[in-house]
């Protein structure tokens, strides 16, 4: 009689560790966010330009001016999702020094690339 509750006891702890098994194996793996900026400040003239710089992400990324109203100032891609050449293109400047941040963010992290451009 004892080898029959044994072998019950046995058959039920297996099920039982498959079941948790199961459990485990079907959690979503959560990714800790990075963002790097190869670097975090571009200097351009004023006569302005085109500047890149490499990112390093593994989440959905935005980097666009922090001011829309800075028509003088843009950047390609707007959003990424893996690692990119971030494009920034800045007008030609005919007035003093001027100076942007571009916020490069996702939902968690917050990086700033800073904007400098000569003045005439």
């Amino acid at each position: 009689m004892m080898t029959v509750r044994k072998g019950i006891i046995l058959i039920l702890s297996v099920a039982l560790l498959g079941v948790a098994a199961a459990q485990f194996a079907g959690c979503e793996k959560f990714l800790l966010p990075e963002i790097e900026l190869a670097q975090d400040t571009l200097l351009f003239s004023a006569k302005g330009g085109v500047q890149s710089v490499r990112i390093t992400t593994n989440v959905i990324t935005t980097a666009e001016p922090a001011f829309r109203d800075q028509t003088w100032l843009g950047t390609d891609p707007v959003w990424f999702d893996e690692n990119t050449t971030l494009q920034v293109t800045v007008g030609e400047n005919t007035g003093e020094k001027r100076t942007s941040v571009i916020p490069i963010k996702s939902e968690a992290i917050t990086k700033s690339l800073t904007i400098i451009q000569e003045g005439i």
